[in-house]
């Protein structure tokens, strides 16, 4: 550890952030200075010197990058200058030709042109009526029956007792009754939509960082936000709502949970815990779907450190548990491959948070490879380790079997990202390696045999994360169906029926989809016509 001398002064700007905030006096120590190991929050000390670029000025930058986009887009006629949304930490080498950074994702503003922020919903009605106890009733009724695609942590006992009328709760039901109008069947509920949107936006935007349960339904009412947002296409409020989240749940330290400290309430400490779990999942998702990095970084200068437990069934919380039967192990841990969770009976929320871990990992692998990389058998390595590991993860998820409908629902996610993980990481080699490609076309084809685990027909909505998922998937099937028609190898039937029998199924519940999500919608409409155009050659 490095010491500064107290009876020396500091330069100016030398403090930590948190001492500069308070005003207060520092003593420059690293990595965590005296006031605040004194505080028992070292965690929190961050200095900003020079091009270093720490967690706190991550978020703040993004969170100002986004405002200003939005309030650009809402007034187009102002003349003011583009606003570019960039990753602060990357150097300009990486956009290099000399290797690929991530996967060829969906662009931001969709396959058809879905805008950031397209028009905004008509402005509430004048003097639209409260919603009346009955109807508040079948909102939550109707919310409750799609939340786990909905991003919902709390315990549903516990939220459906309620509590004392405040800022955070006020912003998180009117989140909630915004997904009950927006899914309900009823048009004078859903003729609601536009005016719960704004109620629950103005009453997030008034709340401050609370503690204890406040922060807990804030953040909440942040991820539902972001997923209607995502849901309906507007992606940049969808992110601006995510990095809101992140900024509550890591100022809450949620990522560093002690739950031998909350045994006396195993349920508030199931809630944080899959707070934090939430918001992680949400963050690496929409991060990959529109190539930005993720806020809560695992490796790098910005690394986070975690050690809240994986999240465990609700039930789990409700009967006392806190930490899984086998013992809780890193994030780094799982993704090195060095547990054996062969016998760990995965909640819903932590299938998810290792997918995307798994993603977010293949993105970061991907992107080193160079082809003149004087490493390269460590590389190679690597990169196996990996695809092992990828490969091991999904026949884990495919053996799963005899879930509740909701459970389902979450496996098809969670299998869908591995897939498409699996699919980033052999991005590196599949133009070049016939091997490489082979995989990706499995994987891409097992994406498709996922939908099978869930009854499309009574399913009203799936995460939107799925639309863009689906379009790489897409992608990578009608790139297959047009190299075998045009090889000049004979055409083998089985290997058709298994492309286009994927394509069909993915196609197919996209349009179904498509009447909760318009994102959905849009990117099921720009693949419709390629496959058609595809299928024809067939004929």
């Amino acid at each position: 550890m490095s010491t500064a001398s107290s009876s020396r002064p500091l330069n100016r700007g030398a403090a930590c952030l948190p001492c500069r905030k308070l005003k207060a006096k520092c003593d420059g120590n690293k990595p965590a200075c005296g006031r605040c190991i004194a505080n028992n929050r070292p965690d929190d000390c961050e200095y900003a010197t020079g091009a270093e670029v720490t967690r706190s000025r991550l978020l703040e930058e993004n969170i100002a990058l986004l405002e200003a986009r939005i309030k650009e887009l809402e007034s187009p006629g102002e003349g003011a200058p583009s606003v570019q949304l960039h990753d602060p930490r990357r150097h300009a080498s990486t956009s290099s030709s000399t290797g690929p950074s991530r996967l060829p994702m969906p662009a931001m503003a969709g396959p058809s042109g879905i805008p950031l922020y397209p028009t905004s919903m008509a402005p509430p009605v004048a003097h639209v009526p409260e919603p009346t106890p009955q109807e508040i009733q079948l909102l939550v009724q109707i919310f409750m029956a799609n939340a786990s695609q909905l991003g919902f942590f709390l315990n549903p006992t516990r939220f459906r007792r309620g509590g004392a009328p405040h800022p955070g709760n006020d912003a998180m039901m009117n989140a909630v009754y915004l997904w009950g109008s927006k899914l309900s069947n009823s048009t004078g509920l859903r003729a609601r939509e536009s005016y719960f949107v704004h109620r629950a936006t103005q009453a997030a935007s008034g709340t401050t960082m609370g503690h204890g349960t406040t922060v807990l339904y804030t953040i909440q009412a942040e991820v539902l936000l972001a997923n209607y947002f995502f849901s309906t296409g507007r992606l940049l409020e969808g992110r601006y709502h995510t990095l809101a989240a992140v900024a509550l749940v890591t100022g809450s330290r949620f990522h560093l949970l002690d739950v031998g400290a909350m045994a006396g309430d195993p349920i508030g400490a199931g809630e944080r815990i899959q707070a934090f779990w939430t918001v992680l999942a949400q963050d690496k998702m929409w991060a990959s779907a529109m190539n930005t990095p993720p806020s809560i970084c695992q490796g790098g200068r910005t690394n986070i450190q975690i050690t809240t437990p994986w999240p465990l069934a609700t039930g789990a919380y409700e009967q006392g548990m806190l930490v899984p039967l086998g013992g809780n192990y890193t994030t780094e841990d799982f993704l090195r491959g060095a547990v054996d969770d062969s016998n760990e009976a995965f909640s819903p929320l932590a299938m998810r948070a290792k997918a995307c871990s798994l993603q977010d990992r293949a993105i970061y692998v991907s992107s080193q490879y160079r082809a003149d990389m004087p490493n390269r058998n460590e590389y190679l390595a690597r990169f196996s380790a990996l695809d092992t590991l990828i490969e091991r993860y999904h026949r884990q998820l495919a053996a799963i079997r005899n879930r509740s409908p909701e459970d389902m629902r979450e496996l098809l996610v969670a299998r869908t990202f591995t897939c498409a993980a699996a699919i980033q990481l052999h991005s590196t080699f599949s133009s070049q390696q016939p091997m490489s490609w082979q995989k990706t076309v499995c994987v891409a084809v097992a994406a498709g045999h996922a939908l099978d685990v869930v009854n499309l027909n009574q399913v009203p909505h799936l995460d939107p994360i799925l639309a863009v998922l689906w379009s790489t998937i897409c992608k990578v099937l009608v790139s297959e169906l047009r190299r075998v028609l045009q090889s000049a190898a004979p055409v083998r039937q089985e290997e058709i029926t298994n492309i286009t029998s994927s394509l069909d199924k993915i196609t197919a519940a996209m349009t179904s989809l498509s009447a909760s999500s318009p994102l959905m919608g849009e990117y099921c409409a720009s693949h419709l016509a390629e496959i058609q155009q595809a299928r024809a050659t067939l004929a």
